[in-house]
């Protein structure tokens, strides 16, 4: 059985009994590289196995050992360049016949024959490139951008503005949001019945046109969104359903959904205003137009390390040393910030629970009670004991209508909280990637900065600008959440609190009756 070997990038904390507690530069052993909707399962040096997030994890540079059955060790390099996930599509050239490894902590420099040997190995001891080919820095087309490879020309409506209101912070240029309404989500069928799908009908508030996409499409636009904005936070769309995707509470969930996912899109200054996202929103032709605009968005120029290339930043580009230090701050912010959310979800999980089980029994119960003693008070003969069974009977039902407000409350506060807690979490999930890809390019210039022998110092200081053009991207990029974060939050905050007072106030109301009816 094949082993990947590789390096913890992030701390993660793992819950539950199949879920792996790693700590950043652990060193790991992958057993299975795809264990499903972007996890990994994953041994650690103490033996423990579990599933790890697979952004959270480094391939290392080096091969991974199968034994076979003479006892003897078979050297190969990690599939296509270094995820198991992926194929070769993801290599540098059509023209390279080899990929060239180096010395690892556990393998020895090798090159795999990719002409016709069906994988015979030999050894070398030159590099070319590394092998850890997808990682997100390398994916995000940085690497190339940092070592100058980039050669497209890019048109100035293309240029995206990075600017400095306050000569301290850096923010994506200023730009319209564009919100969204999504209505009337309708099953459909094709081939003759034999398949069925959703489709859903997106109106843009500001054209006031409606289009027709079905999920595969929003499937699409995010894989276009997270190739072509390597730096940004794209926020992960609402997961498929493998049964009852189409009942009506199911429908109705994944509609509001996409409609905070797109209206997410449209806050966006930078990601708003692409050409993908206005072919998404506007392409009102379902079969050619909708091509057309497919393929120019699959083959955009501007996407990874032309994504790069259109940065245009109209302030001082940050130092080296300003820009580690503020990307280290919002790891560790959003490091914290993830930890919380996941207790608020754990807790108000435990908040639906106590509100629909327990509570709701303890004020159901006092309602049986006290309708009992009230059936008991109506036993008696005497004229004035009327009034005061009336009160108590009629107390039992006020107690029982507050354990239903009890059972009811939570989808008014908690599962709204919930639903924007997960949807925080789910861009805080994307956030490793986003860091990695800064990470990337500062070991770049770290390493080109290191290297023995001669230096062209332009080149150095060609490098050391392209690097900062990055780091000037993520920053802004971390200006734009902080910026959304406050106003989300805020408003999170407010309905919570009160969606709370609004329930108290209600009980206090039915109290307040109940006790009128007994005079002092």
């Amino acid at each position: 059985m094949a082993a990947y070997y590789a390096r913890a990038v992030f701390d993660f904390h793992g819950e539950g009994e199949t879920e792996l507690t790693i700590f950043e530069n652990e060193e790991l052993t992958i057993v299975n590289p795809d264990a499903g909707d972007g996890w990994v399962e994953a041994v650690n040096q103490n033996g423990d196995q579990g599933l790890i997030p697979a952004s959270y994890i480094e391939y290392n540079e080096d091969a991974y050992v199968e034994q076979d059955t003479f006892g003897q060790d078979n050297y190969q390099n990690l599939p296509s360049g270094g995820d198991p996930k992926y194929s070769g599509e993801w290599s540098d050239s059509d023209s390279e016949q080899t990929t060239t490894n180096t010395t690892g902590t556990r393998g020895a420099s090798f090159s795999v024959d990719t002409e016709g040997g069906g994988g015979h190995t030999t050894r070398s001891h030159t590099i070319k490139k590394s092998m850890n080919r997808f990682t997100p820095y390398v994916k995000s087309g940085a690497e190339d951008f940092i070592m100058g490879k980039d050669k497209e020309q890019i048109a100035d409506t293309d240029l995206i503005t990075i600017i400095s209101p306050d000569n301290i912070r850096l923010e994506w240029g200023a730009s319209t949001q564009i919100s969204v309404k999504i209505t009337d989500p309708i099953k459909k069928q094709k081939f003759r019945g034999m398949k069925s799908f959703m489709s859903y009908y997106i109106t843009p508030i500001s054209t006031n046109l409606t289009v027709e996409r079905r999920y595969k499409q929003f499937d699409w636009f995010h894989e276009r969104l997270t190739e072509k904005f390597p730096c940004m936070i794209i926020p992960p769309l609402p997961e498929k359903a493998v049964v009852g995707k189409y009942q009506q509470d199911f429908v109705e969930q994944r509609r509001e959904k996409l409609e905070l996912w797109l209206n997410r899109i449209g806050r966006h200054p930078v990601i708003a205003h692409c050409d993908v996202t206005n072919h998404f929103l506007t392409c009102q032709d379902e079969k050619d137009g909708w091509k057309e605009g497919k393929r120019k968005a699959e083959s955009d120029k501007t996407s990874r390390v032309g994504f790069f290339m259109t940065i245009q930043c109209d302030a001082p580009l940050p130092d080296a040393l300003r820009s580690e230090r503020e990307v280290a701050s919002f790891n560790g912010f959003t490091k914290k910030m993830e930890a919380n959310l996941d207790k608020v979800v754990r807790h108000n999980d435990e908040y639906f629970h106590k509100m629909a089980g327990p509570l709701k029994q303890m004020y159901s119960k006092y309602g049986s009670l006290f309708k009992e003693l009230g059936e008991v008070f109506e036993t008696c003969p005497l004229p004035e004991s009327k009034s005061l069974t009336t009160a108590v009977m009629s107390t039992g039902k006020t107690y029982a209508e507050i354990a239903d407000v009890y059972e009811a409350q939570p989808q008014y506060d908690a599962h709204v909280l919930n639903e924007s807690v997960r949807e925080y979490l789910g861009m805080l999930g994307s956030v490793p990637d986003m860091l990695h890809v800064h990470k990337g390019a500062s070991q770049k210039v770290k390493d080109y900065t290191n290297r023995e022998g001669e230096k062209d110092s332009e080149e150095e200081q060609n490098i050391s600008l392209r690097y900062s053009t990055i780091s000037a991207a993520v920053m802004a990029e971390v200006t734009h959440f902080h910026t959304q974060r406050n106003k989300d939050f805020n408003i999170m905050m407010r309905e919570f609190l009160s969606s709370q007072l609004e329930f108290h106030s209600k009980i206090c109301t039915k109290l307040q009756a109940a006790l009128a009816q007994y005079p002092e």
